[in-house]
Parts: C-alpha cells; sequence; structure tokens
C-alpha cells in the first residue's frame, strides 16, 4: 500500500490516535493510582511509628535492657528498621537498619522536637523515614519502612497498563480497518468506473446497494454526469456525422467540376490554371477531412466494424508503406528490421492498419519534410513499429496533446503550413488502440520525431 494512499493515512491515524489516547489513559491511570497507594501506605507506616514509638518509650522506663529484644519483634511484625538515639548517640538499632538510611535534615528536625517524615530512593530503592522525637526520655527514633513491596506491585501495574495500551491500539487498527475499508471503497469503485470510462466504455455505472447517503449521493450524481456525457458526445458524433454527409453531396459535384475544368485546362489563362490548381488542392483537404470526420463519427456511435486478422507484420508494414507512399505521391522510405525479428504476426485490420501507416508517412512529409525510415524490432515482447524523420521533433510538452482531434502543433504555425487537418494523428490513435495497442512520440536517432507503435505479438501456432 503506498505512503500516500488515503486508506493507509486513514489506518495510520487510527492506529497512532488509539495508541496515544491509551498511553495517555494508562499514563494518568497509574499515576494515580502510585500517588493514592503510596499516600494509604504512608499514612499506615506512620501510625504504625506512632504505636511503636510508644513501646520504645514504655521500654526505656521499665526495661532498658529489653530494647534490642523489642526492636527485634518490631522488625519482623511490621518488616522496618528502627533506629535509636540519645544526645546524639545511636543507642540501638535494629538488625540490617545502617545510619546512613537517614538525612541530616531528618535528625535536625526530629532534635528539635518535630515529627518528621520523608520519602527517599536510595540505590534505586524507594524508603519512608519517620523521625519520632520522645521529650520524655530525650530519645528519638527514626523507623524505616521499605517500599519493595509496593515497587513490586506498582511495576505489574504498569506492565499491565502498558499490554493494556497495546491491546487497545490493536483494536483502534482493526476498527480503523474497517472503517477505512468501508471509507474508502466508494472513491475506489468511482475510481475504477472512471477509468472504464476513459478507456470508452461508455455503459459504465456505478450500483451501491445499501449505501449511506453521502454515498448514494456520490453515486446518483456521478451516473447522471456520466449520462450527460456520453448524450453529449452522442450529439456531437451525430452532428459530426449529418454535416459530414450532407458536404459530401457539394464536394462531389465540387470535384466533378473541377474534374471537367482539367479536361479543359489549356483553354483557361494561366490565372484560370493557377486558381484551378489551388481549387484542386483544398478540395483534396476538404475531401479527406470529410472522410475524417466521418470515420471518427462512426467510431463515436460504435457503428465502425473491426474485420481483425492475424497477419505477418513484416509484410503488411512494407506494403501500408508502399501504399502510402504511392497516395500522396512522395518517396518511399526504406523498412529495416532489426536483428533477431523473424516473421511476427500481429492482429489487426488490415485497411485501418494501412491507413495508420499512410497518416503517419503524410504527417511525417507535411511537417518534417517526409519519413527516414521505418524500423521494427522488439520491445518488451512487443512488436515495435518506428517511423522516423530528421524534422525538428515534438516539443516535449506536445507529445501527447499531438493526438488530441484538431491538433495542429506549434510547428505547422511556425512553418506556415495550412494543409493539415489536425485528425490524421488521432485516427491513428482511434484505430491502434483498437489494435490493442499503443502509441507515442519521442525523439528519432536523426534528431526529428518517431512515432512508436507497439502491438502485442500472436504466437506462430496461432497465425
Amino acid at each position: 500500500m503506498h505512503l500516500r494512499s488515503l486508506r493507509l493515512r486513514l489506518l495510520v491515524t487510527f492506529g497512532l490516535g488509539a495508541l496515544i489516547l491509551s498511553s495517555m489513559f494508562a499514563s494518568v491511570t497509574y499515576l494515580g493510582v502510585r500517588h493514592v497507594l503510596i499516600k494509604n501506605q504512608q499514612q499506615t507506616d506512620l501510625r504504625q511509628s506512632y504505636l511503636n514509638a510508644a513501646l520504645i518509650r514504655s521500654t526505656l522506663y521499665t526495661s532498658p535492657p529489653d530494647l534490642d529484644s523489642l526492636l527485634n519483634s518490631i522488625q519482623h511484625a511490621t518488616s522496618s528498621n528502627v533506629l535509636v538515639q540519645t544526645h546524639h548517640q545511636w543507642l540501638s538499632e535494629s538488625p540490617g537498619a545502617t545510619t546512613g538510611d537517614v538525612s541530616t535534615a531528618i535528625i535536625t528536625s526530629v532534635d528539635n522536637g518535630k515529627i518528621t517524615e520523608q520519602t527517599m530512593n536510595v540505590d534505586h530503592r524507594i524508603i519512608f523515614v519517620v523521625g519520632v522525637p520522645i521529650p520524655a526520655v530525650e530519645t528519638q527514633v527514626f523507623e524505616i519502612f521499605q517500599l519493595a513491596n509496593l515497587e513490586n506491585n506498582l511495576r505489574v501495574l504498569l506492565q499491565l497498563m502498558g499490554v493494556g495500551a497495546l491491546l487497545t491500539s490493536l483494536i483502534g487498527i482493526s476498527g480503523g480497518l474497517w472503517v477505512t475499508r468501508r471509507a474508502v471503497r466508494p472513491l475506489v469503485e468511482v475510481s475504477q468506473a472512471a477509468a472504464l470510462i476513459a478507456q470508452g466504455k461508455l455503459s459504465t455505472r456505478l450500483v451501491v446497494t445499501r449505501a449511506d447517503e453521502e454515498v448514494q449521493q456520490l453515486t446518483e450524481s456521478f451516473n447522471a454526469m456520466v449520462s450527460q456525457l456520453v448524450e453529449r458526445l452522442e450529439r456531437d458524433a451525430r452532428f459530426a456525422s449529418d454535416v459530414s454527409h450532407e458536404l459530401r453531396s457539394p464536394l462531389t459535384t465540387l470535384a466533378t467540376t473541377a474534374s471537367v475544368l482539367e479536361q479543359h485546362r489549356d483553354e483557361l489563362s494561366p490565372a484560370g490554371q493557377e486558381s484551378l490548381d489551388l481549387l484542386q488542392a483544398d478540395l483534396s483537404i476538404f475531401q479527406a477531412l470529410v472522410e475524417d470526420l466521418l470515420e471518427m463519427a462512426r467510431s463515436d456511435a460504435g457503428a465502425s466494424q473491426l474485420v481483425m486478422e492475424t497477419v505477418p507484420a513484416l509484410e503488411l508494414v512494407r506494403q501500408s508503406v508502399r501504399s502510402g507512399a504511392r497516395r500522396h505521391g512522395i518517396q518511399e522510405p526504406s523498412v529495416e528490421v532489426a536483428e533477431g525479428v523473424e516473421q511476427p504476426w500481429v492482429r489487426v485490420d488490415r485497411r485501418r492498419f494501412e491507413r495508420v501507416i499512410t497518416n503517419l508517412i503524410d504527417n511525417a512529409h507535411r511537417y518534417a519534410d517526409g519519413a527516414v525510415a521505418v524500423r521494427i524490432t522488439h520491445q518488451d515482447g512487443l512488436l515495435a513499429i518506428n517511423i522516423d524523420d530528421a524534422g525538428e521533433g515534438v516539443a516535449l510538452e506536445e507529445r501527447e496533446q499531438v493526438f488530441n482531434r484538431f491538433f495542429r502543433g506549434r510547428a505547422a504555425n511556425d512553418r506556415g503550413i495550412a494543409r493539415g487537418t489536425g485528425l490524421g494523428l488521432a485516427l491513428v490513435r482511434d484505430h491502434v488502440q483498437a489494435f490493442g495497442g499503443t502509441i507515442s512520440v519521442t525523439e528519432s536517432p536523426e534528431g526529428g520525431a518517431r512515432f512508436q507503435i507497439l502491438l502485442p505479438l500472436i504466437a506462430a501456432a496461432h497465425a
């Protein structure tokens, strides 16, 4: 799936959104639970410290030698360590307790008679220290609570929160996959339908069942647009066909008249003979234009029948080149066959294929002083027929436009050529596409233009 795909971007948005939201929720939940658990634990430990301090004061009053035994009992009962200080001297401490766990600030504060508590991080351990002064016996009691169990619980909670965030992200991606597939499907169907219409399948319509209101509206608008487009194309095709038919009768009359005048040419004055030549030249162009318009109108209306045959390509190309040169009264370009190209077979309409080659040779004659050569080779498993000329070439920005109807290009205007109709190359493209091939224009080895026809090859066994 391409990075710029709308579906991929929506999917990534859903996934990242779910991950960010679940991570934020997990973080807030963890911090809140952590704060509550630590606060509750500290309150419990603080109350326990008051009780233990009272026991220590009572023992110091009644039986000081029993202090060590009492500290051991406290340690086993509460899992805490107790330090007892009198007159800045450590009187006793629980096994495992160290005075390094008690900061100077706590000691000073307790010496001043204040009950002090502090949470510290020592050697990657969280400890809770409570200092309780006992003024009656001039003693300070410091109790150190280890929060290791609470740390383990919080670590497990954090892991669970991480797993939950990951699962939430996966659920978000799954939901995004379903949503994007449902949301993008109409766009894909519209794109596919538009591509079919661009290929000439004007009967294509969108059919969407159980669609949302917006999708249904898009479907109806698209189908209405296509229907209007088809109606306009049919109207234009009928108009071109009707006009062409109406023009044929007066053209025939004009051609007959010109033929009669040609028979009495010697009786005309020099000015009359020159006018007759201009008339015949323009009639030829006019007749070619009408014939092209008729053929395009039939093609647009679907009334043009293809007579497809499997034929030897080399023989057909040579015959078409010879016919085109003879028809336009120009020198026949050479036909060059690349090494390794044996007898290729193609499936085409003979008449239309000959028209393709004739139009390309005529185009080279009009705009580039004639075709240099017709070169035949193989390219990417297809038969390539290259018509090369040594003219000025076709500008890069015009290489797609030259196949549009009535487009004559900058070269015709620059050179003052007004003999083309702008339909020849459009007919060429229509015919080549009808054969299942493609045509393009590039630069020829001679520096001019190269019109390249690519046709699918037919295996000899099917010829």
